[in-house]
Formats: structure tokens, sequence, C-alpha cells
């Protein structure tokens, strides 16, 4: 067992994990840098936002469905390999649906839909193989911290994705910009790989944990189930507020402001992270959590049709103030997986919170769309709000016992 250790200095202390921290978060650019360079791609060749519409269902579906086997495969077997599989096999996907886009006429847009799903079910699992494995990389007394670091830097993937694939477009045109998505996902995943086998985490899983895979499924774990309805119910939470945000912007007439606004929150999200994990490594759960929900709950009193008119610096401040606690909560549902889950089947759980969340973005989407053409933004960020709430009652009532002892990988 290595010495008692704290906050991001001695994290980048252990050996291999600022290289594999930085090749996973650059396996999960694809999930923000896609979308935007997918949908100028199939508009611009069908004319039609049916059918870019129909493509990201497609897709969106295919990763859902397979995130828990993705997980699972990796429990069971060579997560090297499966990385490769998943990695050639996804950017194939995403290549074909290029090509049918250049060559193919418009009105063979169920292919690419087919493709598309085909594509999805190929996702490569770089975010929950890397959250499954932290635990064992650095032990129970820096693991908060890691997932910490790992909420925050998120953070700025998703920024950042957005802003890559636009340079593309500028450059090159979507085309290319999907084309170098998918170019990225493959190399960073490859590498990501070799960076698994450095610290001795790429290879089969010892015989006995393919034996103790035969027990009931996660679902039918009470603990587990809780840790998954908390995250489903802040990513739905997160959803309605971000397009809450982009419709009051269109409302306004200042639409361009949806990008500023967003970095706001996006920046408050990466202070609050970088503070947890420098200087409140200890602070529990429940304040994560209250502190997500009062914030959101102060956005609202802000919106209309509650406030007509409010001055642009106050959404700033509150944007900024709520976002502070958003990468220490979702830090603390990715301690809660770990906890809820054995080791050796923490990939599978993972899994399985990736298709809940998925679930609960594409439902939040489509509430929030009716809430934003009945009421206006004030409701769904205040049904935001009631969301975190929820997810705080079940983190009070429903604390987490350790599922088993955490393994710490020496290299």
């Amino acid at each position: 067992m290595s010495p008692p250790m704290s906050g991001v200095k001695d994290l980048m202390k252990v050996s291999g994990l600022p290289q594999l921290f930085f090749w996973s978060m650059l396996g999960r650019l694809n999930v923000s840098a896609l979308p935007i360079a997918l949908s100028l791609m199939l508009v611009r060749w069908s004319g039609s936002y049916v059918v870019v519409g129909l493509v990201g269902c497609a897709l969106t579906l295919g990763q859902a469905a397979a995130g828990p086997l993705r997980g699972r495969a990796a429990d069971r077997g060579s997560t090297g390999r499966l990385l490769l599989i998943t990695g050639v096999g996804y950017t194939a996907g995403l290549a074909l649906i290029v090509a049918l886009a250049a060559r193919a006429p418009a009105s063979g847009w169920p292919v690419v839909v087919a493709v598309a799903l085909v594509t999805g079910l190929s996702a490569v699992p770089v975010s929950q193989i890397s959250r499954a494995v932290w635990p064992r990389i650095v032990g129970s007394e820096l693991t908060p911290a890691l997932y910490t670091a790992e909420a925050t830097a998120s953070e700025v993937v998703t920024t950042t994705g957005p802003l890559l694939a636009s340079l593309v477009i500028a450059v090159a045109g979507p085309y290319w910009a999907v084309g170098v998505t998918a170019l990225l996902t493959l190399v960073s995943t490859l590498v990501f790989a070799a960076a698994l086998r450095r610290v001795g985490l790429g290879g089969e899983p010892l015989p006995q944990r393919v034996e103790r895979l035969a027990q009931r499924s996660l679902l039918a774990e009470g603990p587990f189930v809780r840790v998954v309805v908390i995250s489903m119910l802040l990513t739905a939470a997160i959803f309605a507020v971000n397009l809450s945000v982009v419709a009051w912007t269109q409302n306004i007439g200042r639409p361009a402001l949806a990008g500023v606004l967003t970095a706001c929150w996006t920046a408050g999200s990466l202070a609050g992270g970088f503070a947890l994990s420098t200087f409140a490594r200890g602070l529990p759960r429940a304040l994560r959590v209250a502190g997500m929900a009062a914030g959101m709950a102060a956005l609202a009193v802000l919106l209309p049709p509650v406030l007509g008119t409010v001055p642009l610096w106050l959404i700033v401040v509150v944007l900024f103030l709520g976002g502070t606690a958003l990468a220490p909560t979702l830090a603390a549902t990715y301690e809660q997986v770990a906890e809820a889950s054995p080791e050796d089947r923490r990939a599978e759980a993972f899994g399985w919170v990736a298709t809940a969340t998925a679930g609960g973005g594409a439902l939040s989407a489509a509430l929030t769309g009716v809430l934003l053409d009945a009421y206006g933004p004030a409701l769904p960020v205040a049904a935001g709000a009631a969301l975190v709430a929820a997810a705080l009652v079940l983190t009070v009532y429903g604390r987490t016992p350790s599922a088993e002892p955490v393994e710490e990988v020496t290299a």
C-alpha cells in the first residue's frame, strides 16, 4: 500500500496515470465533437433535419443499448482487445456514413440510419473502462480526487469538442470534420489501450473473476439501482438547463449569448472541481447535490415568466456559482457507482449508468421542449432543480455500502 496522498499533485505522481488520464479524455472528444459535424454534413447531403434527427437518434440508441454489453465484455475479457475491436468498428462506421453522404443520393438515408445504429453499437467504451479502473490504479485514498479530476476534465472535453469541430468545418467542411473526429477516436483509443497495458490492466481478467460474473444482474441490487437513478436524474436536469438557456437567448433576440452563458456554467464547474480536489476533498456528497439544486432553483427564479427582465450580469453570476457544484456532484456519482458495484463488474456498472443517462437526457430533451413552448424557460429549469432535489433525497437516505475492498495496482 502506497503512503497516503491527496490532491492533484499526488495524482500526477502515480506512475502511468497522467498519460492514461490524458488519452482517456481524448478518447471521449468525439462525444461532443461529432454532433455538430455530423448534423451539418447530413443536412447538406439530405436537405432535411428529419434525417439528421433520425441518424442522431439511431446513433444514440446504439450507444445506449450496447453500454452494459460492452462493460460486461470488458469485465470478462481483454480490455485491450475490446478497445481495438470497437475503435476500428466505430471508425469504420463513421467512414462509411461519410462515404454514403458523399456519393449516395439523399434517398438512401434509411441505409445511413441503419449504419448509424450499428456504429452506435460499436461506440468505444473509453469512459466506462477508465472509470472502472481508476480505483485499482490509485487506491481508495485517491479515488475521490481522481473522480473529481475526471468530472472536471470532462467539462473541458465537452467545451473543446464543438470548438474543434467548428474549426475543421470552417477550414475544410463538415465531411472532413466527421473524418477527423473518427480518426482522432481511433488513435486515442489505441494509445489508451496501450497505456492500460503499461499499468498492467489491459489483459485478461483473473480466472476467478470470470467465474463470479455468473452472479445475478446488477439491476437486482437495490444500492446500485439507486445510483443509476441518481445519475439519470442529474443528467436530465443538466439537459433541461442547457436547452432552457439556449431558448432564453433565442427569445431575447441574442442567440449568440447561448455559447457565452454555457461557457460560464462550464467555467463554474471547472472552478468547483478544482476547488474540491485541491481544498475540500472531504465535502459531503449531499452538500454537493444540494448546491447543484440551489443553483438551478436560483436560475429558475430569474427567468421568464417568473421575472420578465433581469440584468445579464446577474444571469452570468448565477450560472457560474451554480456551475461550481456540477463537477463535484458528478464526481460523487462516479464514487457511488464504484462503491455500489463489485470491482470485477465495474465496467458493466458504468455501462448501465451510460445507458441510463442517455435515456434520461433524451427524455429530458423532449419534455423540456414541451415545457419551453408552453410556459417559457423558468419552468423546465425549476423542473431540473426538482429532479436534483429528488437525487438529493436518494443520496441522503440511500447511502451505498462499499461492494468490496479496492485493490491497488502498483506500477
